[in-house]
């Protein structure tokens, strides 16, 4: 009875304890946004002029070029999470993983992104996937994105980043990609009470195979969007670079910040990057060009996942009804 006290002791005041970092949290964040969207903000109003200067240079073509890399970009980072499960022996089939991770993804533009954690959740136990699985691949999901990230932002031009540092940035983010297998069962032995993520349970060849699928997205994606910038505007071979760093940048840093999904934070990011090259005015737009043509792409991926789903509901119902067992005939009385 002593002992269960004491553990209800510490349980209530790990409660508070936790509740305080969360709040300290928030505040950070929201104090972190705050302070960026002021900084954007006071930098537009002294380029007002810039602002209203937009030089587009419209040859559709390129666009035209962009569909393909968006789209298997797209279609990457489901497959990367699969292979994410893959690595904790888990098997989803392609169909189900997609339909998963595109219909969950959704709820990204929800607030605080809560939605987003219980989306996945909820919709990965239905196929089978341990929650406990399911949380630490999205955690994991969000740390390869931000390794990478990372890895790309070392491409920025030496005018944003001395050369010492892109190079530091790009060999930690290496390190860490190469030496993840081992990070994580170290951190599998401090978490005994979830055998699904367990070190004896990591598979490090399909580990490695996800870490290639969400750097490849990446890369994909960008070369994507920076074909849509030729169809706004004329590049050459290094705005590849610029694009790529940019975006990536702007996404690490619209993370921190309270908007839904990085919106508008992201977008100042990549403007004020991108504005020695292009210009601001034009350079804005191109962020925001940028935010369509990613969010149009999501629609297209959300609603093939919804067909699946239907599909994959309708083939579900079908088969219950044909194992059910035919309800026995009632025969009349016959008549003496």
């Amino acid at each position: 009875m002593e002992a269960d006290g004491e553990a209800r002791s510490e349980g209530a005041a790990e409660a508070p304890a936790s509740s305080t970092r969360d709040r300290l949290l928030k505040v950070g964040r929201a104090v972190f946004a705050v302070a960026l969207i002021v900084l954007l903000v006071l930098a537009a109003a002294d380029n007002v002029k810039k602002l209203r200067h937009v030089t587009l240079q419209l040859q559709p073509g390129w666009a035209l070029a962009a569909i393909p890399f968006t789209f298997l970009g797209g279609l990457a980072l489901p497959l990367a999470w699969r292979h994410v499960l893959f690595a904790y022996g888990v098997a989803l089939d392609r169909a189900t993983a997609v339909r998963v991770w595109c219909v969950s993804q959704a709820s990204r533009y929800i607030p605080t992104g809560v939605a987003l954690v219980a989306s996945r959740l909820v919709l990965s136990s239905q196929v089978g996937v341990p929650r406990s699985l399911a949380g630490a691949s999205l955690a994991l999901e969000l740390g390869l994105i931000l390794v990478w990230g990372g890895f790309y932002v070392s491409w920025l031009p030496s005018y944003l980043l001395p050369g010492p540092l892109r190079l530091l940035v790009a060999l930690g983010a290496v390190v860490v990609l190469v030496a993840l297998p081992w990070l994580l069962r170290v951190v599998g032995r401090f978490l005994p009470r979830f055998p699904a993520i367990a070190p004896s349970a990591l598979r490090v060849r399909h580990l490695y195979e996800a870490i290639g699928l969400y750097g490849m997205n990446d890369l994909v994606r960008c070369i994507g969007l920076t074909l849509v910038t030729a169809s706004l505007h004329t590049i050459d071979a290094s705005d590849l670079f610029r694009v790529t760093a940019a975006v990536n940048l702007g996404f690490i840093v619209g993370m921190v910040g309270i908007t839904p999904a990085g919106l508008g934070v992201r977008e100042g990011v990549v403007a004020a990057l991108l504005a020695h090259r292009f210009g601001l005015g034009t350079a804005l737009a191109l962020s925001v060009a940028y935010r369509a043509w990613d969010f149009l792409f999501e629609l297209v991926w959300l609603a093939i996942a919804v067909t699946w789903d239907r599909r994959a509901r309708r083939s579900v119902e079908q088969e219950c009804e044909s194992s059910s067992p035919a309800p026995p005939v009632r025969s009349e009385p016959t008549s003496p």
